[in-house]
C-alpha cells in the first residue's frame, strides 16, 4: 500500500516538471526568435524601405537606419525627392520615446543634426491672370493650441539649410508645445551681407499666442512684426503691428540705396477679426492702417524734397458693413533750381493734403473710387493740375474709371516772350474687362483756352487748343509689351494776330499735328509714338500795312527715330503759297545726338504774275507790273551744330526764266533770265555764282543783249564780301559797252575798274533829246575808269574818241539861233555847228558821286558853209547832273503798250 502510494505521488511531479520544461523551452525558443528578429530588423528595414519609398514617395529616395531600440529610432541618412528640382536631406536624426507614450502616439523628442532643402528648378505652375480673381475664399483657421500640440514634445534641428536659386538660409530651430523658435541667417538676392531672422511663437495658459519676427543686420534692427492672437472655439482676433526702418533698409539694398527719395519708416498696425470657419473677405472685419514717412531727400544738386508721409487705411466695422479704404497724403514740397544762360531760377512744386477714397461691397469684388488730386509748380511760371478720378472696379466683370482733368498755366512777361495764361478741362475714360483687355479713350480730349497779353504792339485773339481728341489706346494685361493707339492729335483753332502800329493782320487757319502709332512696342515707346506723324498748318491771306501777304500752308509727314546710337528727325513737308502757284517740296533730317542734318528742297515753276499769285495790289504798291516769267530752284543745305554755333553748307540753285515787267511806267524789261548758285566748297567761304541776261532794258535809252556773269564770296560771319565780274556787256546806242574784268572788295576804301565803249553811234546819242535839234553821225570808242568809294561811284577821267573818217554834227533850232544873236562868239560857234564835218573828236569824261557830269569836247574839222570851209578847232565844255538827266528821260507810251501787248 505504501509503495503504490509513493508511485502515485511521483507521477504528478514528473508531469509538472515536463510542463515547466516545455514552457521554458518555448520561452527560450521565443526569446531566441525575438533576439534573432531584433538583431535582423535593422538590416531588413534598410533593404525593404528604400524600394518602398522610391515607389510610393519619390523616385531616388534613400534611407539608412542606424538603430532601432525600444526607446530610440536613429537614422544616419534620409533623402527624399518629392518632385523634380526639390531634394530633402536629413542627417543624424534620432527619435526618442518610451513604451507608454508610443502606445499613446507621442514621442519624447526628435533631433536632427542637419536638415537640408535644395530647390533648383523653377516653378512652372502658370500664374493666375490678374483679372481672374476669385470672388471669395473659404478659410478654416486652425487653433493655435492644436497647431502647436505636436506629437513630439521637443523638436530640435541643429542646422536647417535651405538653398534656392535666389535665396539661401542657415537656421536653427526648436519646437515645443508652448514655444517655437527659429533663428539664423538669410542670404537674399542683391544683398551683399546676410540678414539675421529671429522668429518666436509662444502661447499662454489661456491658449492665446504671440508671434514676434525680427529682421536685423549687423545688430541693427531692420524690421519687426508682432502679432497677438486671441482665439475662442468660434472666433479669432489678431492685433498686428509691423515696423520697418526704411533708412536702414535702403542702406542694405543697393537698388533702394540709389533711389532718389529717402524713406524714413513704415508702420502697419490694426486688428483683424474672423470666425474660425469663414469666407473671406465677406466675414472678415478689419481696422488696418499703413503709414509711410520719408525724410528730406536731396535728389540732385538742383532738386530736394521735404519730409512727407502717406497713409492707407482699410476699415470694416461689421460683416453687414461695406469696406472703406482711404489713401491720404500729407502736403508735399520740392525745391528745384534751373539754370538758363548762366541765370538761376528757383521753382517750387507742391501738393496739398489730399486723399483717394474707395467703398467696396462685403465680398470686395465691386469697389467705387473717387477723390481729388492737385499739384502746383510755381517759379517763373505757375502751373496747376487737378485730377478728379471716379471709377468702378469689379473682380469678375468690366472695370471703369472716369478721370476728369483740369489744368491751368500762367507765365509773366519775359524779355522775349509776352505774358500769357492757359486753362483747360477734359475727361479720359479707362476700362478693364475680365479677360484682361484694357482701353483708355476720350472723345474731346483736353481742350485748352489760352490768352496772350499784348506784346510790342501785337495782340492775339484767344487760342483754343484741342489735345488728344478722339483718343483710343488699348491693350491686354497678359501682353505687357504691346499696345495699340489711334491717331494722337493736337489741333489749334483759327486765330488772328494783329498790330495797330504796323497795321498788320495775320490770319491763321486751323492747324493740326497728328501721330498714328498703330501697334506700339513699349520697349521702343518713343519710336512707336513719334514714328508716324503728320503736320498741317496754314496762314490765310493776310496783310502788313498796305502790303498783302499770300496764303501759306505747310503739310507733310514727320518721323522721329530714337535708338541707342541715334535720335533722328525726318520730315517731308510741302509748302504751298499764293493760290498754289508757289510749291516747295522739302525733305529734311536732323540727328539730335550729333547735331548734323540736311535739307533737300525743290521749287517748281512759280508763275510771276500778280493776279495769278493773288497779289493784285502789289502792282500799285511796287510800281512793278509783272507780265511774264517763272521762278524755280532746287538744292541741298547741310548743317552741323556745335558749341561754337551752326555751320551751314549749301549747294543750291535758283533761276528765273522769261521775266517781263514794267516799272513805274518808265522802265521795261523783256525776256530776262537769271541763275543763282550758292555753294560752300570744303567748308570755306560761301560762293554765290550768278548769271543775268536780258533781251532788252528800256528806260528811254534802250539796252539790249545784256549779260553779266559774277561770283561773290563772303565768309561765315558775313563781315565782308568780294565780287568778281567775269563778263558784263550790253548793246547801247548802236554800239557795245563792256568791262573785261571787275574785282570788288568791300574791305577796301576804294575799288576801281575800267569800262570799254565800242562803236557808239553819235546819231543815236543825238536822238536821246530830239527837241535839242542836234543831228550827228560817226562812231565813238573809249574807256571810262570807274572808281567806287563810300560816297558813291565816280569817273575821274574818261576819254571818248571818234573813229575815222569822222562824221558830221548839225545843230540848228530856235535855241541855237537865240544863242547866236545874244553873243557874237557864241553865234559863230552856232553857225559853225550848223553843218560841222569833223575829222577828229574826243571828249574827256568826269563824273562825281553827287551826279555832276562834265564833258570836255574837242572837235577838229570844217563847215563848208563857214569861212570857206577852213579847218577849225572847237572846244566845248558841258556840265550836266546825270541823275536829273536820267530822271527826265521817259519811255514812250507806245513802247509800253507794245510790251504789254507782247505778253498778253
Amino acid at each position: 500500500m505504501s509503495e503504490r502510494r509513493e508511485s502515485n505521488q511521483q507521477t504528478p511531479s514528473l508531469i509538472r516538471r515536463g510542463w515547466f520544461q516545455g514552457i521554458a523551452l518555448a520561452l527560450l525558443l521565443t526569446s531566441a526568435t525575438i533576439v534573432a528578429l531584433y538583431f535582423s530588423i535593422v538590416p531588413l528595414l534598410n533593404n525593404w524601405l528604400p524600394p518602398l519609398l522610391d515607389r510610393l514617395v519619390a523616385p531616388g529616395s534613400h534611407l539608412q537606419i542606424r538603430s532601432l531600440t525600444r526607446q530610440q529610432f536613429a537614422v544616419d541618412e534620409l533623402e527624399l525627392q518629392p518632385s523634380p528640382g526639390i531634394l530633402i536631406q536629413i542627417r543624424n536624426a534620432e527619435l526618442n520615446y518610451h513604451g507608454t507614450g508610443l502606445l499613446q502616439g507621442r514621442a519624447d523628442s526628435l533631433t536632427a543634426e542637419t536638415v537640408r532643402v535644395l530647390i533648383s528648378a523653377d516653378d512652372d505652375t502658370p500664374s493666375q491672370s490678374a483679372t481672374s480673381l476669385t470672388p471669395g475664399t473659404d478659410i478654416d483657421l486652425p487653433h493655435i493650441t492644436e497647431l502647436m500640440a505636436l506629437p513630439v514634445d521637443d523638436i530640435r534641428v541643429a542646422s536647417l539649410e535651405i538653398d534656392t536659386p535666389d535665396v539661401s538660409a542657415r537656421l536653427t530651430g526648436s519646437l515645443q508645445p508652448d514655444h517655437w523658435g527659429i533663428s539664423g541667417d538669410l542670404r537674399l538676392p542683391h544683398i551683399q551681407e546676410a540678414v539675421n531672422v529671429n522668429l518666436q511663437l509662444q502661447r499662454n495658459e489661456k491658449g492665446n499666442a504671440e508671434l514676434l519676427v525680427m529682421l536685423s543686420q549687423q545688430e541693427a534692427l531692420l524690421a519687426q512684426l508682432w502679432t497677438g492672437l486671441t482665439q475662442t472655439e468660434d472666433i479669432s482676433d489678431a492685433n498686428i503691428r509691423f515696423e520697418a526702418d526704411l533708412s536702414k533698409v535702403q542702406n542694405s539694398l543697393p537698388q533702394m540705396a540709389d533711389l532718389p527719395l529717402k524713406g524714413q519708416q513704415i508702420i502697419l498696425e490694426g486688428t483683424l477679426n474672423s470666425p474660425t470657419q469663414a469666407r473671406w473677405p465677406d466675414q472678415l472685419i478689419a481696422d488696418m492702417t499703413a503709414t509711410l514717412t520719408t525724410r528730406k531727400s536731396v535728389i540732385s544738386d538742383t532738386m530736394s524734397v521735404q519730409p512727407a508721409g502717406i497713409a492707407l487705411s482699410v476699415r470694416r466695422a461689421t460683416t453687414a458693413a461695406d469696406w472703406n479704404a482711404l489713401l491720404a497724403a500729407q502736403p508735399l514740397s520740392a525745391s528745384i533750381t534751373t539754370t538758363v544762360d548762366g541765370q538761376a531760377s528757383r521753382w517750387k512744386a507742391t501738393t496739398p493734403g489730399q486723399a483717394l477714397a474707395a467703398v467696396c461691397n462685403a465680398s470686395a469684388d465691386t469697389c467705387e473710387l473717387n477723390g481729388t488730386l492737385t499739384a502746383q509748380l510755381s517759379g517763373l511760371t505757375t502751373t496747376q493740375l487737378t485730377l478728379e478720378p471716379a471709377g468702378i472696379w469689379k473682380a469678375t466683370g468690366p472695370t471703369s474709371l472716369a478721370l476728369p482733368l483740369s489744368v491751368s498755366y500762367q507765365q509773366p512777361a519775359q524779355q522775349e516772350l509776352p505774358a500769357w495764361q492757359m486753362s483747360g478741362n477734359g475727361q479720359f475714360n479707362a476700362e478693364l474687362s475680365d479677360t484682361g483687355q484694357w482701353s483708355v479713350a476720350s472723345s474731346d480730349g483736353l481742350v485748352l483756352k489760352a490768352t496772350v497779353s499784348p506784346w510790342q504792339g501785337w495782340t492775339v485773339t484767344p487760342l483754343t487748343i484741342s489735345l488728344l481728341q478722339d483718343l483710343m489706346v488699348k491693350g491686354n494685361l497678359d501682353d505687357s509689351r504691346h499696345v495699340q493707339a489711334r491717331d494722337l492729335r493736337l489741333k489749334i483753332a483759327p486765330f488772328t494776330a494783329s498790330s495797330k502800329e504796323q497795321d498788320a493782320r495775320l490770319r491763321f487757319a486751323p492747324s493740326h499735328l497728328g501721330c498714328d502709332p498703330g501697334d506700339i512696342d513699349l520697349q521702343d515707346l518713343a519710336n512707336g509714338l513719334l514714328g508716324n506723324c503728320t503736320l498741317s498748318t496754314r496762314m490765310n491771306d493776310s496783310d502788313w500795312g498796305l502790303w498783302p501777304i499770300p496764303d501759306i500752308s505747310l503739310s507733310g509727314p514727320i518721323t522721329i527715330t530714337m535708338d541707342d546710337i541715334r535720335e533722328r528727325v525726318n520730315a517731308s513737308l510741302d509748302l504751298t503759297a499764293a493760290n498754289g502757284e508757289i510749291h516747295f517740296r522739302t525733305r529734311a533730317e536732323h540727328d539730335l545726338l550729333s547735331g548734323s542734318g540736311s535739307l533737300q528742297w525743290h521749287l517748281t515753276d512759280a508763275s510771276l504774275d500778280w493776279m495769278a499769285l493773288g497779289l493784285a495790289d502789289m502792282a500799285n504798291l511796287t510800281s512793278v507790273q509783272l507780265l511774264n516769267g517763272h521762278l524755280s530752284g532746287q538744292g541741298w543745305l547741310d548743317w552741323q551744330a556745335n558749341e561754337s554755333g551752326v555751320k551751314l553748307t549749301p549747294d543750291m540753285m535758283l533761276r528765273a526764266d522769261g521775266v517781263g515787267l514794267i516799272y513805274d511806267n518808265s522802265i521795261t524789261l523783256e525776256e530776262w533770265n537769271a541763275m543763282l548758285a550758292l555753294r560752300r566748297p570744303k567748308q570755306g567761304e560761301y560762293q554765290l555764282d550768278a548769271q543775268l541776261s536780258g533781251s532788252k532794258l528800256d528806260s528811254g535809252i534802250p539796252l539790249t543783249n545784256l549779260l553779266a556773269r559774277t561770283q561773290t564770296r563772303f565768309p561765315e560771319d558775313f563781315s565782308y564780301f568780294e565780287v568778281d565780274v567775269y563778263e558784263i556787256h550790253t548793246d547801247l546806242l548802236g554800239g557795245r559797252i563792256y568791262a573785261p574784268e571787275i574785282h570788288y572788295d568791300s574791305r577796301k576804301e576804294v575799288n576801281a575798274f575800267g569800262v570799254r565803249l565800242d562803236h557808239l553811234q553819235l546819231s543815236q546819242i543825238a536822238a536821246i533829246e530830239k527837241e535839242a535839234g542836234i543831228k550827228a553821225t560817226g562812231l565813238l570808242d573809249g574807256m571810262l575808269p570807274i572808281v567806287l568809294t563810300k560816297e558813291g561811284p565816280m569817273v575821274p577821267g574818261g576819254n571818248l574818241f571818234a573813229r575815222d573818217p569822222g562824221g558830221t554834227i548839225k545843230y540848228q533850232d530856235e535855241s541855237a539861233d537865240a544863242l547866236a544873236q545874244a553873243d557874237q562868239s557864241v553865234g559863230m560857234a552856232m553857225k559853225l555847228l550848223q553843218n560841222f564835218q569833223y575829222d577828229e573828236l574826243q571828249s574827256g569824261v568826269r563824273y562825281q558821286p553827287d551826279g555832276q557830269l562834265n564833258l570836255s569836247l574837242q572837235f577838229e574839222g570844217k563847215n563848208p558853209d563857214f569861212f570857206d570851209g577852213q579847218k577849225t578847232h572847237l572846244n566845248v565844255n558841258l556840265d550836266y547832273n546825270l541823275l536829273d538827266l536820267l530822271e527826265s528821260l521817259r519811255i514812250a507810251n507806245d513802247v509800253i503798250e507794245k510790251v504789254e501787248q507782247k505778253y498778253k
